[in-house]
């Protein structure tokens, strides 16, 4: 006998894909479309009945032009959406947001990525993937951070509160090796060099211990590479 399982799950999936299952905004009524398209006096504003998405383009007093898509509700952008930031003077993409919204701000799991000058005047890149709080960063956080003057790249594994640092973390820098850091409010605490937490480390071990080939590391090749295990 035919199996016939795999024909009825691709029945379910294909009725799915034909109805507005995976519209933005499940729940769509009258009011909010017209929110959508009155919401503070955009000009560029309008609804999607297709894909039951709103739409938002704008000029903010920072010279930048403003694109939002993606869910709505009466308090705002909702559900899932992307934003986009364009510096006005050259077109640029200088930050985009794609992921959870609730009242309009960044809530839930998300992805930003935002280009901005430090305190030394350097171009930066930061790439933030986690859980949103209310705009703020909150739980466990990826982030990588790119010096578009030095072209040198620092990793962040670790927690967030609120938007600022806090607890423990592991931070990749190029050329630096790893330190295990740890925070309080975005207010450094303590760190530790980590030799073990290296990439490469790992790779040398793998591959002397399974593998019997030897590899030279490019930093701290003093480390035997025979000691990091007790079995030895």
């Amino acid at each position: 006998m035919i199996n016939n399982n795999k024909y009825k799950i691709l029945f379910v999936l294909v009725s799915l894909f034909f109805t507005n299952t995976y519209a933005q905004t499940i729940e769509v009524s009258e009011d909010i479309k017209l929110h959508c398209k009155s919401y503070e006096d955009i000009k560029s504003a309008f609804w999607s009945d297709s894909e039951n998405v709103c739409s938002h383009t704008f000029k903010t007093k920072n010279n930048e032009i403003v694109h939002y898509v993606g869910g709505w509700s009466l308090k705002g952008a909702a559900g899932y959406g992307q934003l986009y930031v364009y510096n006005l003077k050259d077109g640029s993409l200088v930050g985009s947001y794609k992921g959870q919204f609730k009242d309009n701000l960044f809530n839930g799991f998300g992805h930003f990525i935002e280009t901005y000058f430090n305190a030394e005047g350097e171009s930066i890149t930061r790439t933030s993937i986690g859980n949103w709080n209310e705009d703020g960063a909150h739980g466990f956080f990826y982030q990588k951070i790119v010096n578009n003057n030095t072209k040198q790249v620092q990793t962040y594994y670790g927690g967030m509160q609120n938007g600022r640092k806090d607890g423990n973390s592991v931070i990749f820098t190029e050329g630096d090796g790893v330190d295990n850091v740890i925070w309080n409010e975005s207010g450094y605490v303590s760190h530790t060099a980590s030799q073990l937490l290296s990439d490469e480390t790992a790779y040398a071990w793998v591959q002397y211990k399974f593998f019997g080939n030897e590899t030279v590391l490019q930093k701290n090749d003093d480390v035997e590479i025979t000691k990091i295990s007790k079995e030895e």
